[in-house]
């Protein structure tokens, strides 16, 4: 209802004695409750709150020494992890698998959708800086080398991808290093793939068959099964990723490495890979 003109005039005279005359205001204050139902409200809209890249708080263990391999906990939030599926969603297309010099597709091998993730969206690029923080010098050197552009998959109910590497067979030339006739190829140094969510009942592990059991002396539960074709099997759980080399000091390819998206029962499983890549030649 309106507000009679009297009482906008009384609340007026009230804000100027609090501000002005604070004893005065004192002396108004008991009036003031009987006018706060007559007081028309007007809503103000929450304002978005602007993204902070959180610290880590994730913790790591070594599963194998040689070949290395790491399985980090809590690698990102959930959060984190909405907003890439809500960011990736849109651009899924069929996943394709590295050729020896391009990306095909093959439904036989890879039966998961795949999408690219954009570099410079603030979330992606929170989760590539605390990667690369991971990684340190030791795989990625200063001003040569760059962590690459992230790929968002999912994988639903059937859906897998047979054994395979990371690395490519020959390293790859940028597009945009051909556009500026820069002389470097490139190889994918290690593979970071981290499980941003899973509804699954059972399936989708990430099997290691070249991988060995390790003899390990803790009785706690661990994160990882033996696979009966051999090698360690790892069942997805969101947030939390895996690390591992693919390339041998020399350049080449890690066969010890290869892996395989095993098919999940039911469901969805989406994660993410992040490729850092190692540049080589004269421009390097």
């Amino acid at each position: 209802m309106p507000l009679p003109s009297n009482a906008i005039a009384f609340v007026v005279a009230a804000a100027s004695a609090a501000y002005f005359y604070p004893v005065a205001f004192d002396l108004l204050r008991p009036h003031l409750p009987s006018l706060s139902t007559h007081l028309p409200y007007f809503h103000q809209p929450s304002q978005p709150q602007p993204y902070t890249c959180p610290n880590h708080t994730y913790t790591t263990q070594l599963i194998s020494l040689d070949p290395l391999l790491i399985y980090i906990s809590s690698f990102i939030t959930p959060l984190e992890a909405a907003s890439l599926i809500s960011l990736g969603t849109p651009l899924l297309t069929e996943s394709p698998i590295t050729g020896s010099g391009s990306d095909v597709s093959d439904s036989n091998v890879r039966t998961s959708s795949s999408a690219p993730l954009p570099v410079d969206d603030e979330v992606v690029s929170c989760v590539l800086a605390r990667a690369e923080a991971f990684l340190g010098p030791a795989v990625l050197k200063a001003g040569r080398d760059d962590m690459g552009s992230p790929q968002m998959v999912r994988y639903t109910a059937g859906q897998r991808f047979d054994v395979h590497a990371d690395w490519f067979s020959r390293p790859r030339l940028d597009p945009r290093d051909a556009e500026r006739g820069r002389r470097r190829l490139y190889n994918r140094a290690a593979t970071m793939f981290v499980v941003l969510e899973n509804n699954a009942t059972s399936g989708g592990e990430t099997w290691f068959p070249k991988l060995d059991v390790p003899r390990t002396s803790s009785r706690g539960q661990q994160p990882y099964s033996p696979h009966p074709q051999g090698g360690l099997a790892f069942p997805p759980q969101a947030g939390n990723a895996l690390f591992w080399p693919n390339l041998h000091p020399n350049g080449t390819g890690d066969p010890r490495v290869v892996h395989a998206g095993l098919p999940i029962a039911d469901g969805v499983k989406y994660g993410m890979n992040i490729w850092p890549r190692a540049f080589f030649g004269p421009d390097a």
